[in-house]
This record gives structure tokens, C-alpha cells and sequence, in this order.
């Protein structure tokens, strides 16, 4: 399972000030900690006697006098927990580090912000590595409640059932309200074949109910493409994972081989990825040079996403197939293509996870993720919170998943796609 992630917001200058924070809360509590041994016992005896260590660092290496009165509240409260806690043997000061970086994230409010402890951020950055170790499910925050964006194709999650905009409420019959994403992350996921309880809410059902899930090795295959019988091309992208881009020139050239009357892009249940894997796809279907994104910062500051090159595909008709679950760089590919004029988007409306964020690892290894971006479509038009809306809605049956080897028999939504295409 993971969790979105550039990746497909917050401003430069609060990028500046957590960077800072960090900065100076390590020196900070390091030269604390040099300043609170004894000179002539314990680790740090060959220092001598040192006086807690006051750090100004920020990008131009100074705090003001303001910033550092707020900090000596934070040391006030530090020293507080060192004097009086009854048992001194519980104090860990790597995890009270941990948990000061943590909250101080946390009270950014943006559940795409957030801090990693080392063994944290090594389980997340697995994801799109190819395979990794869980469930098999990608969740994001939507109204303040943990949702599935979409189970991972042979997963256990998929074999269980659940669906895109199930709601996760409970771990292990543990309440995960006012949990971050990334801690709810941590809870779900562990070594195969350990197993976890979820307690899920679902639309259209009056009670919660509970899914024992076994925990597996989870491959990821981001792109399958095949010739259906119609002789029209299919290729479904299930993330944007780090090799999406060549496995989608090589998808889309031997689709293009066979001559096409046109081809299906199905994004149904993608919950994003890497931004550049999205934009690098885009490219096998427009022109070079054609916009796919445009990046907006919270102080107004833009940048623009173009294809550096053309593919195969730019003059094939194409559907792009979209659903609840697509997501982050899912949609920015359908709606590039759709402004660009080259598809049309048929299904449901999409998730609506529209901003960017940064990946950083610090000095230790551990990790910080930052909102600092929203993106809009090439027409401009934001995707946080709204979504797309399909120029063609159909609706799958109830209670029904995606296929997996769908056919116009089994999957109404690409039976749409295919008599779009052959509609001439």
C-alpha cells in the first residue's frame, strides 16, 4: 500500500521555514544533549562540560530574536521531561527528536505534509519500487476520513473486495481517527504473511464491516496493453511507477504495429505516481512540445510540464477510461489529453488530488514530504478537491470491480469506449 505521492499547497517561504526548523530543532536538542552529559562519564565524556547549545540556522543561517523566543519554549518543555519524568530509563532521545519533528509537521494541517522516521520512509519509498510488502491497497485523506483509492490488481485487498471509496475507520479494531496518513500507512502495512484487520465503511451499506487481510508481496505491473477483438488497442496504466514511461513506448509501439482503429487508455483505479512517468506517457499520444501540466505555487510562481517528444500514437483516436480511482498523475494525463483535444473521457469522475508534493531525505535518512504545489490541466482548470468529470458518464454496476481482463461482455464502461471509437 502507499500512499500518494513529484509527486501527483504550501508556499516557498513555509518550504523555507520547515527546512529551518528541522535544522535547527537537531543542533538544537544535539547540543542540548552534549550540554546534559556528565564530562567525566557516558558517550560524550571527551567533549567536557558543555552549556546547552542555542543554534540559529535557517537558509541564510540566522533566527531572529522572535523565532528564537519560540524555540526556548520548546527547550523550556524539554527540560521539563528530563527533570521530572519518574522513569528516566523511558526517555528515548531519538524518539523524542522523532515525535518534536513529527508534530511540528503535523501542525501544518495538510495531510500530504509529513515527517518520516528512517525505517518510515524506507517502507514508503519501496512502493514504486517494483514490488514491496501489504495489503495492496492505495489510500489517500479525502473529508478528513481514510478512503481507498483503489486496490492493487491481484492483491489481497482486490481479492477481499474492497472498493475504491471504501473508508478505512479501524486497524486491528483500533480507532485511526486523528491519525495521519502516513502513520494509518504504517499501521496497514507489514511482512507477508502477517495479517490485519480493517474495519470498513462503504456507501449504500448501513454498517461497518470488518476484512481480515493476509498480508502479501505486492508486484507491481504498471502497464498491460493488448488487441481486442473489435481491432481496437487496450492499454491499462496501474500506476505511475519509475518504468512506466519505457513500458509505455514499448506498449504503445507494438499496439500501433497492428494497426488500430484506435486505442483505449484505461486509468481506472490508477491512484498516481510519478509525475514524470505521467508526462512521459502523454507524450506517446501528442504532439513534442504540447503542454501536459502546469505547476502553480502557492506565491504565484509557475512552471510549465511540456513533452519533450512524440510517440506512435499521436494521430490514433482515443478513450480514456476513468473512474473514482484515478488519481494524482492519472489525472493529469487524462487531463492533458482531453485539452489537448486528443481523447475523451468516459466513466466516472475522478478522485481530485491535485497537488504536488516534494520528497526530501535528511541527513539521517529520515524523510520530509511538502506540499508546495498545486497543478492545473493545460485549459487551466484545478483538480484538487474536483476531480474530472467524464464528457461521457457510465457507471459500472453495483457493487462491481474493475476486470481483469475486461471485454465490452463484462465491463460496460469500456463497451462505451469501444462503440465511441468505432462510431467513426
Amino acid at each position: 500500500m502507499h500512499s500518494h505521492r513529484p509527486w501527483s499547497g504550501l508556499t516557498n517561504v513555509l518550504m523555507t521555514s520547515i527546512v529551518a526548523v528541522l535544522a535547527f530543532l537537531m543542533a538544537f536538542v544535539s547540543g542540548y544533549l552534549f550540554g546534559r552529559a556528565d564530562p567525566g562519564n557516558g558517550p560524550f565524556a571527551f567533549l567536557g562540560a558543555l552549556e546547552p547549545t542555542t543554534v540559529r540556522a535557517t537558509e541564510t543561517g540566522v533566527l531572529n530574536a522572535d523565532e528564537q523566543q519560540r524555540f526556548q519554549v520548546f527547550w523550556e518543555a524539554w527540560q521539563v521531561v528530563e527533570k521530572e519524568f519518574y522513569d528516566q530509563k523511558q526517555i528515548d532521545h531519538q524518539k523524542l527528536m522523532y515525535g518534536a519533528m513529527k508534530g511540528m509537521v503535523d501542525a501544518v494541517g495538510d495531510p500530504y505534509t509529513f515527517y518520516q522516521t528512517p525505517s518510515q520512509r524506507e517502507l514508503n519509498d519501496t512502493d514504486l519500487r517494483g514490488s514491496f510488502d501489504g495489503v495492496g491497497i492505495q489510500v489517500d485523506v479525502k473529508d478528513g476520513r481514510l478512503t481507498v483509492v483503489s486496490p492493487i490488481e491481484g492483491s489481497p485487498a482486490e481479492a477481499a473486495g474492497l472498493q475504491p471509496g471504501d473508508v478505512v475507520l479501524e486497524v486491528d479494531g483500533k480507532s485511526i481517527t486523528g491519525k495521519t496518513l502516513n502513520d494509518t500507512v504504517g499501521l496497514i502495512r507489514g511482512p507477508r504473511g502477517t495479517q490485519v484487520t480493517l474495519t470498513i465503511g462503504r456507501q449504500n451499506i448501513a454498517d461497518p464491516f470488518p476484512v481480515t487481510l493476509t498480508r502479501a508481496e505486492i508486484k507491481l505491473n504498471s502497464v498491460r496493453s493488448r488487441m481486442l477483438d473489435s481491432g481496437i488497442g487496450y492499454v491499462r496504466i496501474s500506476t505511475f511507477a519509475a518504468n512506466t514511461g519505457p513500458e509505455m513506448i514499448k506498449a504503445v509501439n507494438d499496439l500501433m504495429a497492428q494497426q488500430p482503429r484506435g486505442i483505449v487508455i484505461d486509468l481506472r483505479n490508477n491512484p498516481g505516481g510519478y509525475l514524470q512517468s505521467a508526462v512521459e506517457s502523454a507524450s506517446q499520444f501528442v504532439d513534442t512540445g504540447s503542454v501536459v501540466l502546469y505547476q502553480q505555487s502557492g506565491n504565484g510562481d509557475r512552471r510549465t510540464y511540456r513533452t519533450e517528444s512524440a510517440g506512435a500514437a499521436t494521430q490514433a483516436k482515443l478513450v480514456v477510461l476513468i473512474n473514482k480511482g484515478s488519481a494524482s498523475a492519472s489525472e493529469i494525463l487524462a487531463g492533458a489529453l482531453r485539452d489537448d483535444g486528443r481523447a475523451i473521457l468516459i466513466g466516472e469522475k475522478s478522485f481530485g488530488k491535485g497537488t504536488v508534493q516534494n520528497v526530501h531525505q535528511l541527513s539521517d535518512s529520515s524523510g520530509l514530504r511538502v506540499t508546495t504545489a498545486q497543478w492545473l490541466t493545460p485549459s487551466e482548470q484545478p483538480i484538487q478537491g474536483v476531480g474530472l468529470v467524464p464528457d461521457r458518464p457510465v457507471e459500472m454496476p453495483a457493487a462491481s470491480t474493475i476486470p481483469i481482463e475486461p471485454t465490452p461482455a463484462n465491463d460496460p464502461q469500456l463497451d462505451a469506449a469501444l462503440r465511441y471509437i468505432l462510431e467513426g
